[in-house]
C-alpha cells in the first residue's frame, strides 16, 4: 500500500523523519510480524540515536500506517502482544 506517502500528515513532517519511516516501511514490506519486531527495535535505537523523536500525532500516523499493513492473522498477533506491552 503506497497511498499512505501521500497522507497530508506524512506530507507536513520534516523531510528526515518523512525518510526514516520510508526506509522502516520499505523494510518492512512483506515481513511478518514476528520479523517485524526486531526490526522495528533497531529502527527506534537508530532514531535515538540521531535523536529524532515524533508527536503524538505523528505517532498516531505510524501506528496507523503500520496496521493497515497487516494482514487479518498478523492483526491478531499485534493486539495479543499490544496487550501485554500496555500492562
Amino acid at each position: 500500500m503506497e497511498n499512505w506517502r501521500n497522507d497530508p500528515a506524512f506530507l507536513s513532517m520534516d523531510p528526515r523523519k518523512r525518510q526514516k519511516v520510508e526506509e522502516l516501511f520499505d523494510t518492512l514490506n512483506g515481513k511478518n510480524i514476528n520479523d517485524a519486531l526486531p526490526v522495528i527495535t533497531n529502527w527506534n535505537m537508530q532514531l535515538k540515536q540521531e535523536n529524532i523523536s515524533f508527536t503524538n500525532e505523528e505517532n498516531g500516523l505510524l501506528s496507523k500506517l503500520f496496521l493497515q499493513e497487516l494482514s487479518p492473522g498478523q492483526m491478531k498477533q499485534f493486539e495479543f502482544l499490544k496487550s501485554f506491552i500496555n500492562k
